[in-house]
């Protein structure tokens, strides 16, 4: 009898949550019911995400309907056991959509053809420099593009930005490098621009200087160049390097530099500042 008695003085019980990303924005307007038995309870998820039911006690489920631009990331349904007097929370993930419609520019114009990283996510850039990231975070997002980089602001929530993304090169004197007492070798950016085939002398200095980096992981190629505008000629001197020349990848660098002449793409053989 006394049990009776406190049951019908303890509060009715609470059912509540959240649905949205974990550490991020919460899926406002979502549709969450609320189901004991023949009875039924339908509301809207808040700004944030949150949901909160007068229960009934007994066993019952949760389902969430995500509004438009979401994506569940975990079930969509939960069961619950609600009791007098208690609160119970359920938490259910789900993705804001982001899409990133970008084009990739430098001062000197469209960066095209090229491999793109939005964040974790892998695109590629057609000649035109446009390129498509789905499923980005919120916040700034870093892109980058072979030795370019740049950023963008993605929205909270769900979102599609259309924007250009202006990249720059990174500067010479921010590389942590010293130049190594080598010759360099150097070649106007039109004659890379224009497909001209290399000169006897100019491939000699590409060789010399591609044999010297594969002796040693510790060495680096550097690609020197005034202005944004040679990256198109680096990456057919890449090509050369990684090809022929048998360079890893990941021993050439592109960079801005007074120290290559004037229309020139300058390419050195330099070495970490504490080697």
């Amino acid at each position: 009898m006394w049990f009776a008695v406190l049951l019908a003085v303890l509060p009715a019980p609470i059912v509540e949550g959240r649905v949205g990303e974990p550490a991020g924005a919460g899926a406002a307007g979502a549709r969450v019911t609320l189901t004991q038995g023949d009875r039924t309870q339908i509301l809207r998820a808040d700004e944030r995400g949150e949901f909160r039911f007068r229960a009934f006690a007994g066993p019952g489920s949760i389902s969430v309907v995500l509004p438009q631009g979401w994506a569940h990331e975990g079930t969509p349904t939960a069961s619950i056991e609600a009791r007098a007097g208690q609160v119970v929370r359920t938490v259910f993930a789900a993705r804001a959509k982001r899409t990133l419609r970008g084009r990739l520019v430098t001062s000197d114009g469209a960066v095209g053809d090229i491999d793109v990283e939005a964040g974790r996510v892998r695109a590629h850039a057609d000649a035109q420099g446009a390129f498509v990231a789905e499923d980005l975070p919120a916040g700034r997002v870093p892109i980058k593009a072979g030795w370019l980089s740049g950023s963008v602001e993605m929205p909270e929530g769900p979102g599609q930005i259309t924007a250009d993304v202006p990249l720059s090169a990174p500067q010479l004197s921010a590389l942590g490098l010293v130049r190594l007492p080598q010759p360099p070798a150097v070649r106007p950016i039109a004659a890379w621009s224009e497909g001209r085939p290399l000169t006897e002398a100019e491939s000699g200095d590409i060789e010399r200087l591609a044999a010297m980096v594969n002796l040693s992981p510790s060495l680096r190629l550097v690609m020197v160049a005034r202005t944004g505008q040679a990256m198109k000629s680096a990456l057919i001197l890449q090509r050369y390097l990684t090809g022929p020349f048998l360079v890893p990848r990941e021993r050439i660098i592109f960079a801005i530099g007074e120290v290559a002449p004037a229309g020139h793409l300058a390419l050195l053989l330099m070495r970490p500042e504490a080697q």
